[in-house]
């Protein structure tokens, strides 16, 4: 039998593990079984928006229960598909699940798409998945680091592109909300690098000095203290989804602030996009990463940018472990897992769960 771990679509905190008949692969099809995933923030972001950005469609599941995505990496445990070979490891999105069928199509020695009917509307950088070789740029030594991370730190990536595609919308500083989180620290990183703007990061008392040690920011403060923030030309990048802070902040800054962008949901239990039309400054849009990458393939060609965030990620990787540490947990501990990332976890630790 498949386990399965089920949220309720409109009650995250409620949650259960669930049996399934194991799926047989029919002509065409495989069996992958789920071997690692990654919990953080970001799967919880997909859980608040699951309804609006269509993140319940991928796996669907009983009626009023759903499977949150995660990335993660998973091995061919049966198929009916020439090009795909049992053993061979993929790099990609999965259910918090054991096991997944699909159907590859576009099979090379890179990967594959899914090309499951259920599937087929939903953004096809979802529906890739990655073959896990060094040839294709997988380290076996960083298999960990490659869930946790390339997820987020691509959305990092592609937002500092954004922003720097459109002339940082005239801003001179950058505003990052829920300044603790990997998407937000990896921002950051990208930002410094690139130079040329201030760098503020917003978070909680409690994440204060994580945020200073980074070395990141150019100034931290926390989410009281949003009044505090300098009258200048300014960009929002919103991970937190807080409501009361984004009035907040537009309401303090209003016409300096030339950009509000909502990215993520760490701060859940406040609702998705609790603003309000009327508030001065930049009108609050919802950043999506897939739009940008598409974008950007389409001008520079596919293999140059993800070469580009490929030599970004590596840099990064190179410095993350003096910040964070991975932990692994068994699938059996997966509801703990959620519900202390749900609840806020600590920001010096990445959550990894064993499936297989």
């Amino acid at each position: 039998m498949s386990q399965d771990f089920l949220v309720n679509r409109s009650n995250l905190a409620e949650a259960k593990m669930a049996s399934a008949v194991t799926p047989v692969a029919a002509s065409g099809e495989a069996v992958l079984r789920v071997d690692k995933f990654a919990l953080t923030a970001n799967n919880i972001t997909y859980g608040v928006a699951g309804d609006i950005i269509g993140y319940w469609n991928f796996f669907p599941a009983e009626a009023g229960w759903g499977r949150i995505p995660v990335w993660g990496i998973a091995t061919v445990q049966s198929s009916e598909h020439p090009g795909m070979k049992v053993g061979d490891r993929f790099y990609g999105y999965f259910p918090m699940s054991t096991e997944l069928l699909v159907k590859p199509e576009r099979v090379t020695e890179r990967g594959f798409f899914d090309a499951a009917e259920h599937r087929a509307e939903l953004p096809i950088v979802y529906n890739q998945y990655s073959k896990m070789t060094v040839d294709n740029g997988f380290d076996p030594a960083l298999d960990n680091h490659a869930m946790l991370y390339r997820p987020l730190f691509t959305t990092s990536f592609v937002l500092d592109d954004y922003l720097a595609d459109n002339d940082f919308f005239g801003a001179d500083s950058v505003i990052l909300g829920s300044a603790s989180s990997k998407t937000a620290f990896g921002l950051a990183f990208m930002l410094q690098r690139r130079g040329g703007k201030k760098v503020i990061g917003l978070t909680s008392a409690g994440n204060v000095d994580f945020c200073k040690g980074l070395g990141l920011y150019n100034e931290v403060l926390t989410y009281a203290e949003v009044e505090s923030l300098p009258q200048a030309a300014s960009a929002y990048v919103d991970m937190s989804g807080n409501g009361d802070v984004l009035r907040r902040l537009h309401h303090h800054l209003a016409d300096n602030l030339l950009c509000s962008c909502g990215v993520g949901v760490t701060h859940h239990e406040s609702g998705l996009g609790q603003g309000s039309d009327d508030m001065p400054g930049a009108k609050p849009q919802m950043f999506f990463a897939p739009s940008q990458i598409v974008k950007r393939n389409e001008e520079l060609g596919p293999e140059i940018y993800q070469q580009q965030i490929g030599e970004a990620t590596q840099a990064f990787l190179a410095e993350v472990d003096n910040w964070v540490s991975i932990e692994e947990h068994a699938f059996s501990d997966v509801d703990a897992v959620f519900h202390t990332i749900l609840d806020g976890a600590s920001p010096t630790r990445g959550y990894v769960i064993t499936a297989g």
